[in-house]
Formats: structure tokens, C-alpha cells, sequence
């Protein structure tokens, strides 16, 4: 029986613990692969909202009378900027530019899977100014009837902005729609 213990071929216990550790070592790694991945893709899917966000509040702007909007980002008064929150200033400063100041509201004020967001529509004044002494002839002709805009959302938790995102873009006249 002595001689038969000693044939016995088998893993030892210092073998096995070696295997153990080597698989935690590897799954650990995947771990926090799989782990930043993640992140990664959350990321991305929030910056995807937002600038699906960003468009969705440009096709509204250029769905609005063109005039009003021109007559309203041409006054020094308004720093350029179009905001208005749920919570802080009144979206009825803007009675005058859209029909109903709540679809405004809505549109600046975005809430999309339990996150608040906020939009700014900045008015381009320098970009608008240079486009008639541009060179092609085409943006001589047609600056008139466009108004370029920076479209700003951002997590309305992340009050220092930096991960907001900016979509440009512009206004167009119905004339040449």
C-alpha cells in the first residue's frame, strides 16, 4: 500500500494555491478593465444626450420667427445669451419671440433619465459681423439670413461646467428654407 501512495499522481497543495492566485490576479485585471469600460460608455452615452439635446434645442430655435429672434440677439441689453431655468429666471422675458414661453422652458430645461439639464443659446456677434467681409460670395449673400449660435448644455449638478458640451450652429431665415 506504501508503494501505491508514493505513484499517485496529483496536483500538491502549494500548486493549487499557486493556480488560485494567478486566477485572481487575471480576474482582478478584467475587473477593472471591464470597470473603466464602463465608465468610459457612460460617459459617452451622457455627452450623446447632450448634444442630441443641443440639436433638438437649435431645430426649435429655427423653427421660431427669424425676425423676432434677430431683433432679440442684436440688443446689447440681452448679452447675447437666451436662458431661462425652472427654478431662476422666468422664461416670460421671452414673450415676445416664441408663442407658448412653456415649450421654451421645456426645451431649455430638459429633464431626461433623472437628469436636470440646462441649455444657453449664445448669439455669435463676431462670427455674424466677419461673415459679409468674408471672401467667397456666397457668405456675402446669404449672412443676412443666418444667425450663428452656440448651443450650451450642461448636468445642472455640475455648476463648474466642465463637462458641458457646445454644438454650433445657425438660425435660418424661413426665406431661404
Amino acid at each position: 500500500m506504501k508503494d501505491r501512495l508514493k505513484q499517485e499522481q496529483g496536483f500538491t497543495l502549494i500548486e493549487v494555491l499557486a493556480a488560485i492566485i494567478i486566477l485572481s490576479i487575471v480576474s482582478l485585471v478584467l475587473t477593472s478593465y471591464f470597470t473603466n469600460a464602463m465608465s468610459y460608455a457612460k460617459a459617452n452615452q451622457n455627452k450623446t444626450i447632450m448634444v442630441n439635446l443641443a440639436r433638438n434645442a437649435l431645430f426649435y430655435a429655427e423653427k421660431q420667427d427669424f425676425d423676432k429672434w434677430k431683433a432679440y440677439f442684436t440688443k446689447v441689453e440681452n448679452n447675447n445669451k437666451l436662458e431661462c431655468s425652472a427654478t431662476g429666471t422666468s422664461c416670460t422675458t421671452y414673450n415676445n419671440m416664441v408663442d407658448d414661453t412653456k415649450i421654451l422652458e421645456a426645451v431649455l430645461n430638459p429633464y431626461i433619465n433623472k437628469i436636470q439639464y440646462h441649455i444657453q443659446i449664445v448669439y455669435q456677434q463676431k462670427t455674424h459681423k466677419e461673415m459679409p467681409t468674408s471672401k467667397p460670395d456666397f457668405d456675402k449673400d446669404i449672412s443676412p439670413y443666418l444667425l450663428p449660435v452656440e448651443v450650451i448644455v450642461w448636468d445642472s449638478k455640475d455648476t463648474a461646467r466642465t463637462k458641458q458640451t457646445v454644438v454650433e450652429g445657425y438660425i435660418t431665415d424661413e426665406k431661404i428654407r
